[in-house]
């Protein structure tokens, strides 16, 4: 790995984008300098699940534009200015897709740990595969489905749940936050108009406790 080229991504990785569209076009070049497969990857499961697509149940996102499909680099800088994770802390992204969280943390916050947990496999093998070019050797992707009632939180202390799938899914993983909550205090990030009133509506544990700092794209709770 080229130190000098590491620096060249952090350092771009940290230019604000007080714009969505900016950062969505942001973002795409700090993905061609990572050497991310995104769209060649995207297309072939648009191909491969087209037909099930609209059927009810579980949502993927296939054929989804990959920049919406995913957070805005300078979003995830936001969130760790305001958050300001420490080392050692563990941060786990429930629905993290490629693992765009884990890679900012692992430039910015090295010494923070990243979990991501992701249901496509082809996305956990791509995002590893990043991972382990550039040394992040604190992030980590796992394939799992994390609404299964087998499916177990790690013992951290914050998350971010973006709208990882269906409704249903996600409050099935709210309230696996919940019964967590009752032995720790956890702190959620949440982005994603679903998810955000879902826990405004239905989880007061989470929302009425602390007031929660409100974002233009995401939210701040705090149990």
């Amino acid at each position: 790995m080229d130190q000098t080229i590491f620096n060249s991504i952090k350092n771009e990785i940290l230019i604000p984008q007080p714009e969505y569209a900016g950062a969505k076009v942001h973002s795409k070049g700090i993905d061609d300098q990572l050497g991310i497969a995104c769209e060649p990857i995207e297309d072939k499961l648009f191909e491969e699940n087209k037909d099930s697509l609209f059927l009810p149940g579980q949502e993927f996102w296939y054929g989804l534009e990959i920049q919406s499909l995913q957070t805005p680099y300078s979003e995830i800088v936001e969130m760790i200015d305001y958050v300001k994770p420490e080392s050692g802390d563990t941060w786990v992204d429930l629905g993290a897709g490629y693992g765009r969280m884990g890679f900012t943390l692992g430039f910015v916050k090295p010494a923070v740990k990243f979990i991501g947990y992701e249901f496509v496999q082809d996305r956990v093998d791509e995002g590893n595969r990043i991972i382990t070019q550039w040394g992040l050797e604190n992030s980590v992707l796992r394939q799992a489905d994390i609404s299964q009632d087998d499916f177990v939180l790690d013992e951290a202390n914050l998350f971010f749940l973006y709208d990882f799938g269906s409704k249903d899914d996600i409050y099935k993983v709210l309230e696996k936050l919940r019964v967590l909550a009752q032995n720790r205090s956890i702190q959620v990030v949440a982005r994603g108009r679903g998810v955000r009133s879902w826990i405004f509506m239905d989880c007061p544990w989470l929302s009425e406790i602390n007031s929660p700092v409100q974002f233009k794209n995401w939210t701040f709770f705090k149990s």
